[in-house]
């Protein structure tokens, strides 16, 4: 299995940073695994583009230390790293295929390669017959398209990407998937941040989760899930009839399409509660619901310290 159980590939240990007096990152240490895509969430101004920046050498850290598998990350091998900014990075009057080649080559490809390499993805991404077209006559999402392949054209050994689907609509949004899966599939380690945590659940075993510059939350995002402190209940009754739930654990919430929804207090256990319902009701279903990243991600990012699985 894929994740948490991994050998580190990138180790951050203890890095801070601040800026004018302003602590962006805070003592952060975390190990990434190899060959998974990583999630790296948190609100915004949190230090997740700062910390990004510090392991491509944008920034130096003001404390600790980052290793890329085991050692320090020298020039030579950051070649080997792709990076997506959230803000664009490239030159909007160069036409796109010079671009790309451009960046290509600053990666170490061989030209020959690399014109091959950039003909099969901009067809992949629907966006070939804009190859001699300078940037800024590009769409929104066609300039996203065209920046992600500038960070992932050499097939990084760690791409670090910010909001790499922005401004992609879902048909792009499934193909960049695709690219991601593929990538991982071969090896490759992916460490991504993202707003829409949707996607994060859908492609990622294991994230991190920082607020304020520390770690609040870390590992592999099933275990997480089964040991979130928020459980909910669905129930539905046989004959529709109300639910008496005196003296049971249980706090309604917004009902579900065919089935009642109850927070289920801190400590309760459900089997208990499911002996004296069915005492009373007859019950037809009793689940307990997996929290959605996005509720852990709220929990997580609470005031509060540091939790891992």
């Amino acid at each position: 299995m894929r994740g948490s159980a991994g050998s580190a590939m990138l180790e951050l240990q203890g890095i801070s940073k601040s800026f004018a007096g302003v602590q962006a990152v805070s003592d952060l240490s975390l190990r990434v695994p190899e060959g998974v895509i990583f999630g790296f969430l948190g609100p915004n101004g949190a230090g997740k583009t700062t910390t990004m920046r510090m392991v491509l050498d944008i920034l130096r850290p003001d404390s600790g230390r980052i290793a890329w598998r085991g050692a320090p990350i020298t020039d030579r091998v950051r070649r080997r790293f792709g990076y997506l900014p959230e803000e664009r990075g490239l030159y909007p009057k160069m036409r796109v295929g010079d671009q790309l080649l451009f960046f290509a080559r600053l990666h170490g490809m061989e030209r020959a390669a690399a014109l091959r390499v950039i003909d099969r993805e901009l067809a992949r991404f629907g966006i070939a017959d804009r190859k001699d077209s300078r940037l800024e006559e590009l769409s929104r999402g066609n300039q996203q398209k065209v920046q992600v392949l500038a960070a992932l054209l050499h097939e990084p050994d760690l791409a670090l990407l910010d909001e790499p689907f922005t401004g992609l609509d879902p048909i792009n949004s499934e193909l960049l998937k695709e690219a991601l899966i593929a990538l991982r599939d071969a090896g490759k380690t992916i460490v991504f941040c993202s707003h829409r945590l949707e996607q994060v659940e859908e492609l990622c075993e294991d994230v991190a989760i920082i607020a304020r510059g520390c770690l609040r939350l870390v590992g592999n995002l099933a275990r997480l899930r089964r040991q979130a402190t928020r459980r909910v209940v669905h129930l539905r009754v046989a004959d529709g009839s109300p639910v008496p739930t005196e003296g049971l654990p249980l706090r309604p919430l917004e009902p579900g399409r065919d089935y009642l929804r109850f927070a289920l207090d801190e400590g309760a256990e459900p089997r208990h509660v499911l002996a004296t319902l069915v005492q009373r009701v007859p019950v037809e279903l009793f689940a307990l619901e997996r929290p959605s990243l996005q509720e852990i991600f709220l929990e997580a990012t609470a005031d509060g310290g540091e939790r891992s699985e």
